[in-house]
């Protein structure tokens, strides 16, 4: 088998639908927390879901490393995917939430404020997470809970070629080497989880979720790329044993930090390929702008106290339609907009 080598993966196929529901459901965990509404209905851990992202990305960015001409092409497309969207939408909501904010102009736009931007537009959302005098009454203060994972993607798409560097340099065998570093991801997130239950200390909790706890999740999916063969051929097994391994997890929360990366690459990357149910978003990618976009979006509901006003069910659901409306908006507007530009690009090099 040759190794990081192209692989025709199978189209159409369910990755967009499949980040959607991810992205909903990170959607509904927030919805939850930002409300505080106690509720046995969200029987799955929100960052699971964030887990299957990362399995994903994985899987699809280490086929663009594999598909691009040379490193600099690589990071070229991570960019133009990343970088729009996120820039805009940490702008948009710096300057508008001003009108949410119980300070004066010249008290919003000083300091804090420019340490917000800067700090979020370098992608170290944990340095100023706030703005000045904004969801100050909410039950939850930060702006956008969610832009810590993007930090973390960012860094998978760097540790990607490091990581397959260092793997030609020792000429281990490549799943060797790579189960290793599972392994090794795998025993930091075993000694985090640990650390937290026996100290209570919550710096393990965030210390666990950086790259290192992640990266088990992402390279599980770049070997099952590896193996898409395999993925392919045996995708409903795969996917009733990763159903089975996660309520495992659930089971045993030991054990967890062991046993899901497999459980949940077992489930979403088998069900991207069964069936076309996803079809019907054809190449309407919206998931990371709704992802970007929806922790603000709900903090200004709980602002604005609109659950009080028309009850938690239409809330959702008005908050759901806001989002994906908004969403739908940068994408056509922001994101696709430099797609296109890099489809245009490669056509007119192929022309040449």
């Amino acid at each position: 088998m040759e190794f990081a080598a192209p692989k025709n993966i199978q189209q159409p196929n369910n990755f967009n639908a499949l980040r959607l529901i991810l992205a909903l459901y990170v959607f509904l965990c927030h919805f939850v927390d930002l409300s505080a509404i106690d509720t046995p209905l969200m029987f799955l851990d929100g960052p699971d879901a964030v887990r299957g992202f990362f399995v994903i990305s994985g899987f699809l960015i280490y086929s663009s490393y594999c598909r691009s001409s040379s490193l600099k092409s690589y990071f070229i497309k991570r960019g133009r995917r990343i970088f729009p969207s996120y820039f805009f939408i940490v702008i948009f909501f710096s300057v508008a939430l001003f009108f949410v904010s119980s300070l004066t102009l010249s008290e919003y736009f000083g300091k804090d404020w420019l340490k917000y931007l800067l700090s979020n537009m370098a992608f170290l959302n944990f340095v100023q997470p706030t703005l000045p005098g904004v969801f100050e009454g909410n039950h939850i203060d930060v702006v956008n809970g969610s832009l810590w994972t993007i930090k973390i993607e960012l860094m998978c798409y760097i540790a990607l070629p490091l990581l397959l560097f260092l793997c030609r340099k020792s000429r281990l065998n490549p799943f060797l080497f790579f189960g290793g570093v599972i392994v090794l991801s795998i025993v930091y997130s075993f000694a985090c989880d640990m650390l937290l239950r026996s100290t209570g200390d919550i710096r393990y909790a965030v210390y666990a979720r950086q790259i290192a706890g992640q990266l088990a999740y992402f390279v599980m999916g770049m070997m099952l790329y590896e193996l898409l063969h395999l993925v392919i051929m045996h995708r409903y097994k795969l996917l009733v044993a990763g159903v089975a391994l996660l309520a495992l997890a659930y089971m045993v929360p030991a054990a967890g930090s062991a046993i899901k990366p497999f459980a949940i690459s077992f489930i979403v990357l088998p069900a991207a390929f069964i069936g076309r149910w996803g079809f019907w978003l054809g190449s309407t990618d919206i998931s990371y702008d709704f992802y970007l976009l929806h922790f603000p979006v709900l903090q200004l509901f709980v602002h604005f106290k609109v659950a009080e006003s028309t009850g938690l069910v239409p809330a959702l659901f008005i908050a759901l339609a806001t989002v994906t409306v908004l969403s739908l908006a940068s994408w056509h507007l922001v994101g696709k907009r430099f797609l296109v530009r890099r489809r245009q690009a490669e056509v007119g090099n192929a022309v040449r």
